[in-house]
């Protein structure tokens, strides 16, 4: 099976908490490692936590949280950025 990272966003709901982005970091645990270490947050949860952004590996099928970061607005903004053009770099500069 293949082995992955990926971060998933969630916001707390009336109903509990619901995922609702998910990014691909890819195999390279380095490069998606490097990825996380940029983002914004606190490792400091609080039961009133609207928005996360959860750091896990995939490993043979089952999940492996890493960590995970409570977020403004502003970090989730600031974090999707930082996501985003890391992941268009590795898409596009990846050496064959």
């Amino acid at each position: 099976m293949e082995n992955f990272f990926y971060i998933t966003l969630n916001i707390r709901t009336v109903s509990g908490i619901d995922s609702y982005a998910y990014y691909y970091l890819g195999n390279d645990k380095n490069k998606a490692e490097a990825i996380f270490q940029q983002l914004k947050g606190s490792q400091q949860l609080a039961p009133d936590t609207v928005l996360t952004m959860d750091y896990t590996q995939m490993k043979d099928g089952i999940p492996f949280p890493l960590t995970m970061l409570a977020c403004t607005i502003e970090e989730v903004t600031y974090n999707t950025r930082i996501i985003t053009r890391e992941i268009f770099k590795n898409l596009n500069l990846e050496s064959d």
